[in-house]
């Protein structure tokens, strides 16, 4: 049983972005937390990002890309979450090129866990990744709203480790709770789920989607390869 377990837990993780991962360092590095405790810091994090009107957590960045068109960053864009898609079919949700929109629902492992106690889970995120295109502009958005939590028993040994990433079609039949963000520390005033594990999910998150940005910088700043046929 354990090996097919471990089996099943190599193959998930080949598919996760050609096997890529958030390192504990890299989060870590891209969170900015220095010395402060998890939940002081993510109250920090929540004053500086706080829920819009639809509880989602929503983080924006716009950068420019002089020289390249609307429809050459599209096309970057659309390439790179298929190739790194285990299902290209269902992985882009939106793919408008009149108008220059992309969105696609991208899957993180294991953004924070609990491992001690009878109650043992750990906790992914699913957010939204909006792309907006203009010519030598783009503008992209990470919305999440919920933690998706994976109660993990005694026997179970399919564990991931470092947190993979891939881009998937949202279903969430796989988890066995989802904690919206609104009823978590530090957002909410009687949190309904676990400070501790809340507030390291909040500063990962916030973390992955400094590397999702800085990925998609150093993509989108890369030059076409050359058609030599």
């Amino acid at each position: 049983m354990k090996k097919i377990l471990f089996t099943l837990t190599l193959v998930l993780m080949g598919l996760s972005m050609q096997a890529q991962t958030f390192s504990k360092n890299e989060l870590k590095q891209h969170s900015g937390q220095g010395k402060q405790s998890d939940s002081d810091y993510a109250a920090v994090v929540a004053k500086e990002h706080p829920l819009n009107e639809q509880s989602q957590l929503v983080l924006v960045s716009i950068k420019e890309y002089p020289g390249q068109t609307k429809k050459q960053l599209y096309d970057k864009v659309y390439n790179w979450i298929i190739g790194m898609s285990s299902d290209s079919k269902s992985a882009i949700q939106v793919a408008d090129t009149l108008n220059g929109k992309i969105q696609t629902r991208c899957f993180i492992q294991q953004i924070a866990k609990r491992t001690m106690g009878d109650n043992k889970y750990k906790v992914h995120i699913r957010p939204l990744l909006t792309f907006d295109f203009k010519d030598g502009k783009v503008r992209f958005t990470f919305t999440l709203d919920s933690y998706a939590v994976l109660k993990k028993s005694d026997t179970d040994e399919a564990i991931f480790f470092g947190g993979g990433i891939a881009f998937t079609d949202g279903g969430k039949d796989k988890d066995n709770q989802v904690w919206p963000l609104s009823a978590c520390y530090p957002y909410a005033e009687k949190p309904s789920h676990p400070k501790v594990t809340s507030s390291r999910a909040l500063i990962n998150s916030v973390a992955a989607y400094r590397i999702l940005e800085e990925k998609v910088s150093i993509m989108l700043q890369q030059e076409a390869k050359k058609d030599n046929w």
